[in-house]
């Protein structure tokens, strides 16, 4: 009998990245297996599940990274980063009675669901009507800011908004330079200060070196990420990791120094990075991972507001995505984890290992 959704084979998880790259979404970064092994760092447990083994239009074979955490006394948490990569709405609310029965015989009293697809009024009654929940969003990407990479380099050039072609061609007259850099210890070092800057300067929390180090690694290691350099007079004043997975590009980590003399700096490392991808020729897109909603960009008091000033001065084209959902299978287990478990839970976190809850 062919069932809706399994774990996945060992022959599977040994090819997962090419399943990811194959799902209706066309993969997501965050469901790759060098996400599932740096996800281990912090205590997530990977669990690779097959959806819709059948495989028909209606409901596509869809491979999808969970990551499993136990919590005493409430049971398994899991949770789908970026995932599962169906197409639409119907698609992936299609899957939910299978998931709960499955999720439920597992152990499982919640799961989190955050599929990339388009926000929109429908798309939020479907999911509703499917059963799930609208959630406060785990990853701060679900408005991120995209770039078409199919015209030629020029034409992209002369279509970014006018901020965005003056700060890169003031970086060029000042002498800001880019290079791609290899992942030594000296490297990742410098760039883990460049972020603890950033993160002090937007008061945010960045996570462990140890858990940045084994990203970094999984991704180049299996040719799917790449570190970058800007550098004035010799030093470097901003660097960036941008990944990759079938035809799509992320800017993944990103930081610079707070110093007018590297003014256009990260607007000349991004576009190294986008000259970089069109050389490539694999990408056709460039998300640039995270920014506020469409309908909040100039509300300065939005906590990601000048990361989206400077995205927004690379690509106007911002696109809204429906975010978390969550899917509650054990409802006394979740109201207590909503109450007071994940308080507790993201405070211990913090002190014991050092970073953010998930």
């Amino acid at each position: 009998m062919t069932l809706p959704v399994r774990f996945a084979t060992d022959a599977e998880i040994a090819n997962w990245d090419n399943l990811v790259v194959a799902n209706p979404d066309g993969g997501a970064m965050y469901q790759a297996e060098s996400f599932a092994i740096a996800k281990a760092l912090g205590g997530w447990t990977p669990r690779h599940l097959i959806f819709n083994e059948a495989n028909t239009a209606d409901a596509p074979l869809v491979a999808a990274l969970f990551i499993e955490r136990k919590i005493p006394g409430f049971g398994l948490l899991w949770y789908s980063p970026t995932g599962p990569g169906f197409g639409s709405a119907q698609q992936l609310g299609a899957i939910v009675p299978a998931l709960k029965s499955f999720a439920h015989e597992q152990g499982v009293f919640l799961v989190k669901l955050e599929s990339e697809l388009p926000d929109n009024d429908q798309a939020r009654k479907t999911l509703a009507s499917a059963g799930l929940v609208k959630v406060d969003n785990v990853q701060p990407i679900s408005s991120t800011v995209m770039l078409d990479l199919t015209p030629d380099i020029d034409t992209i050039l002369a279509e970014m908004p006018q901020k965005g072609r003056y700060a890169i061609r003031r970086a060029a007259r000042d002498g800001v330079t880019v290079q791609e850099v290899p992942l030594s210890e000296e490297n990742m070092r410098r760039m883990y200060s460049l972020l603890g800057v950033t993160g002090d300067d937007a008061g945010f929390m960045i996570r462990t070196y140890e858990y940045y180090v084994s990203f970094w690694n999984e991704y180049a290691n299996r040719d799917q990420g790449k570190m970058f350099f800007a550098y004035v007079d010799g030093d470097v004043v901003a660097g960036a990791y941008t990944g990759w997975m079938g035809t799509k590009a992320w800017y993944k980590d990103g930081a610079s120094i707070r110093d007018r003399k590297a003014y256009g700096a990260s607007h000349a490392l991004q576009w190294h990075i986008i000259e970089w991808h069109k050389a490539r020729g694999q990408a056709s897109s460039y998300d640039m991972m995270g920014c506020p909603p469409s309908d909040q960009l100039k509300d300065p008091s939005h906590h990601l507001h000048g990361i989206g000033m400077f995205k927004t001065s690379l690509s106007p084209t911002v696109i809204d995505r429906t975010g978390t959902y969550d899917l509650v299978i054990k409802p006394s287990a979740v109201n207590r984890w909503n109450t007071f478990g994940y308080r507790i839970a993201g405070k211990l976190n913090r002190m014991f290992r050092k970073e953010v809850y998930f």
